[in-house]
Order: structure tokens, then sequence, then C-alpha cells
């Protein structure tokens, strides 16, 4: 289960409750020797027997107060425990090359008399020469992890790399497995919508245990991690970093397996299968399995482009609930107060006591009403998305249409679909969004099919489709012809098709024939326009010797 409180900090802010109570109890001794005074005349004053309640109500309030003080505190704080599954859809590919570069790499006990790191060089080689289409970063580990290539599809750059790689690279004493997946975490942006995969590189020795924390963090934000062995299970003699001392390592393949078994009990599995795994590189076929997942899901082989639903494991946030629970007790200081506990439903500060408390159980059972959880999860995702977290917003708007789906909601369905549209543009995935707004229903309100046609129109328009888009802008005039932003677009479209038709007639090229007692359209016109202006201009030298020889005569 996961437990995490993101801001500790906060609870310096109870410090304040020591001289509030030490006020308060101060006050409160005055009040009550005060009362104390007319405790012979109780039953003699109007709501005198309520007084005799007075110290106990005092100290009520004040431990309400107190209460309301400390949850509000723990909201801030930022408590999450469990953990569910958030839907994501992933289109494309990315890998982290995580290269382990300790001076146990330097082994020569792989195939061939290779040392560990120059087979695990020769393997990446090969795994590289088929992966068109996909992004690839490369992380140094030794006793840090570095980014030396950030993530590229130019892979001619990975494989200079491949290469020098060498203990001497780094400085950095140990090996440190765990820093070098926590770099290859950060070499994906985390706004991008691929599936992240990180394949690791490594005999499996390190020096300061934090692979399974790695681990668990991958698998928390759905990367799917490949541990790849290299070297002999036999342990055989190396020269440690200072040239002098020597050590004794071996492929730690069962430490791996375990580890990777591990994390997988631990509770963080997905519907993803193998999350994390261990890959021998000297099994035929290793590195097929590992190409293999790479197209798992794929719709264009062309491409090479794999479009999935995979799912990230987040924690729940408990913020709302310590909210809940400050309203509460704050209302609560206040109630006791003036609560009779001998006639409660009487008195009016009693009957009002009764309906909070009937309105905050009413709060807490319709929150698990499907519509009312959609809506708050559009809310949410809304915001995500204008805090330019698209990754946030995406899931939360896959959530909500898998919600709705389950409750019918069908108006809520459509928004979904329009908000995951306008999030995916936002990523530059157009054929996504496209496909997103080619599901809203024509029953949907007419806001979103007025918008869901605009936004196509803009993505035909940027595809070049400038009919298509020319189209889609007078659909969603159809629907308000009212919108300037869609008349102009919709001029635009039009005069582009316009240039493009006229374009594509001056570049049309009409063959000519080779006979020779033939001659071209072109060519009759020429001459026929020559043999024009040679009589127009013999008529006018008719015209002007007539003129002078009348003059003359």
């Amino acid at each position: 289960m996961f437990f995490n409180c993101e801001r500790p900090y906060a609870f310096y802010g109870l410090i304040v409750l020591v001289p509030a109570v030490l006020i308060a109890v101060r006050k409160y001794r005055r009040i009550i020797k005060q009362t104390a005074k007319i405790t012979g005349v109780y039953s003699y004053i109007p709501g005198g027997k309520r007084m005799k309640n007075l110290p106990r109500i005092i100290v009520l309030r004040t431990i309400f107060l107190c209460l309301a003080w400390i949850m509000l505190t723990s909201a801030y704080a930022g408590f999450s425990w469990g953990a569910y599954e958030v839907p994501s859809q992933k289109n494309g590919n990315a890998v982290s090359f995580v290269f382990d570069i300790s001076y146990s790499m330097n082994a020569d006990d792989a195939p061939g008399g290779l040392t560990r790191l120059h087979a695990a060089a020769k393997y990446s080689d090969i795994l590289l020469s088929h992966m068109e289409n996909t992004s690839v970063s490369v992380v140094l580990a030794k006793g840090d992890g570095v980014i030396v290539i950030p993530l590229t599809e130019d892979t001619a750059v990975v494989q200079s790399l491949l290469g020098t790689l060498s203990p001497d690279l780094m400085t950095a004493a140990g090996s440190s497995l765990g820093k070098g997946i926590e770099a290859a975490l950060r070499s994906f942006p985390s706004t991008s919508a691929q599936n992240r995969h990180v394949w690791v590189f490594t005999d499996g020795d390190e020096t300061d245990g934090q692979l399974t924390g790695a681990l668990e963090d991958c698998v928390k934000y759905g990367v799917n991690v490949s541990l790849i062995g290299f070297g002999s299970e036999r342990e055989i003699e190396v020269t440690a970093g200072d040239g002098r001392t020597k050590v004794m390592t071996a492929l730690r393949s069962e430490k791996m397996k375990k580890t990777a078994a591990q994390v997988t009990r631990m509770g963080f599995s997905t519907n993803t299968d193998g999350t994390v795994r261990y890959v021998d590189a000297t099994e035929a076929g290793s590195a097929l399995e590992l190409l293999r997942s790479l197209k798992a899901g794929n719709t264009d082989d062309e491409k090479n482009t794999s479009t999935v639903v995979s799912y990230e494991v987040k924690p729940v946030e408990r913020y709302s609930l310590f909210l809940i629970m400050a309203v509460v007790f704050f209302v609560l200081s206040f109630a006791v107060a003036e609560f009779d506990p001998e006639n409660p439903v009487k008195h009016p500060a009693g009957s009002g006591f009764i309906i909070f408390m009937c309105t905050i159980l009413f709060l807490f059972t319709s929150c698990s009403h499907g519509k009312t959880k959609n809506a708050q999860e559009i809310m949410r995702s809304s915001w995500a998305w204008h805090q330019k977290n698209y990754r946030s917003a995406t899931a939360g708007f896959l959530r909500t249409e898998e919600n709705a789906l389950q409750y019918n909601d069908n108006v809520t369905i459509q928004y979904a679909r329009y908000d995951l549209a306008a999030t995916y543009i936002m990523e530059g995935e157009y054929a996504a969004a496209s496909g997103c707004l080619n599901q809203i229903s024509p029953e949907a309100p007419p806001p979103i099919r007025y918008a869901a046609y605009y936004n196509a129109g803009i993505i035909a328009y940027r595809n070049g489709k400038y009919k298509e888009a020319a189209d889609c802008f007078r659909d969603a005039l159809r629907i308000d012809g009212t919108k300037i932003e869609a008349k102009e677009n919709f001029e635009i479209a039009r005069q582009q098709q316009t240039e493009e038709d006229v374009h594509g007639t001056k570049n049309t090229v009409t063959p000519v024939s080779q006979e020779d007692n033939r001659t071209t359209t072109i060519e009759s016109a020429v001459f026929q326009r020559i043999r024009e202006n040679d009589k127009k201009q013999w008529k006018n030298s008719g015209s002007e010797q007539n003129s002078e020889s009348g003059s003359d005569y």
C-alpha cells in the first residue's frame, strides 16, 4: 500500500496550538470562576441549568477547534494512501538504454571472450538496428546516473557512443543501478504520450542497494523495465578502480530475478504484463523478446507506432477527507456551545446540529454517485489541462469516459471525448485527436458539436487537407453562425483550396507530339497572333499612304 506525506514541514503549524491552548485555558478559568459564584441561583435564572455544563462545553469547544486546526494542517501536508490504476493512451515508443559501466563489467566472461561491457555494446547495437522511429536515450550508471544522450530518434548518435563505453567515462566510485534507472526516468518528458521502456545492461552487481526503490518508482509511473544480464554465474577476478585491488564478481541473475518478483508482490502490479522482468542476454531469442515488447499493440507496421491503453499506479490523495473533517470539527465547536443535552431536539441549536450531521452523511453517500464523480473528475482534469499537465489531464478524461460509459451518462461521454481531443491537440497527437472528435455523437450539445467541427477543421488545415477543413468550418457555422473565427477560417481554407487547384492546373504538363508534320496548339496560337499583327500593320501602312497622297494632290 502506498503511504506518503508530500509536505511534512506543514506540521510545524501545530506549534501555534501551544500558545492558543494556554491563552484559552487562562481565559476559561476566569469564566468558570465567575460562574461558580452564582451556582446557588442556577434554578432561578433562565437557562440556568445549562450553566452546570459550562466547564464541559468550554473544554469540548477547545478540543474541537484544536482538532479542526490539526485536520486543516493534515490536509495541507498532502497525505495519500492506497492506490488506483489510471488509464493512459500511449502512442509510439521511447526506450532509455542504461549501461552499467562499473569495473565489474570489464570481466571477460561473456561469450566469445568479450568483456561484459563490450558484449552489452554489441547487443544494444543489434537492437538499435531494428528500432526505426523509436526515441532512444542513453544513461551511464556507475556510482551515479548521468544522461549522456537525451531522447532522440537519431540512432546513429547512440551507435557512435557504443564503441567508447568504458568505466573511465565517470569518476564516481561504486556501482548504483538505482541512480541510473532514476536518471532514465528523468530522460522521459513528463508530457510524453509514448510507451516508456528502460533497458538496463548490467551484471547485477551494485553497492548501494537502491535498485528496488528505483524499480518501484518506474512501476508507479507505468514504465516497463527489463534487466538484461551479461556475464557468467561463475566468479571471476577483476581489478577495482584503484588499479591494485582484486575483487571477485559474477552475474547476479538470481538477485535480479528476486528483486523483480519482490516489486511485483508488493502491490505495484498493473494491467500490463512484464512491467519488471529479467532477460538473460545469452538466451536465444532474448533480443526478439525485447523488440516484441515495442510492437505490442502495433497498428501501423510501416511507421512502427503502437497505440495502446496502459495503466499507471497512483496513490489516492486524501486531502478532501481532512478538509471535510476540519469543517465538521469547526462547526461542532460552535454547535456544542448551544447544544442542550437535556432537550437536544427542541433547542434550535440542537435541531441545526442534527440537520448538519444529516447533510454530512448525505454528502458522503452521494459522493459515490457516478455523475458526481464524473463531474469532479472533469473539473480536476480541466485544471490539470490549464496547468499544462497534459499527461494527468489525459488520464483524467480517459477515466471519466470509462466511468460515464459504466453509468450510461451520454452527456458526460461527449464532454470527456472532446476534452480528450483538445488535450491530444496540445500534445501534437493529431491522429488521436481526430479519432476522439469523430466519436462525438450528432446528438451531443451544440457547443460540443461546434467545437468538434471547428477543431477538426484546424487539424485538417494543418495536414494540408483544405477542402476537408472548409467542410468542417462550414458544418461548424451551421451550428453557430455567429462565430467570427469560424467564418474567417472558412474563407482562408476556401482560398487555400482554390490556390491549390489553380497551382495544380499550372503544373499540369501536356505531352508534345513528336511527328514532324503536326504543330502544337501553342505554336498554332502564336503563328495566328503573328499573322493578325502583320495584317493589321499592312492596313495601317496603307491608310497612311492614302492620307499622304490626298494631301499632295
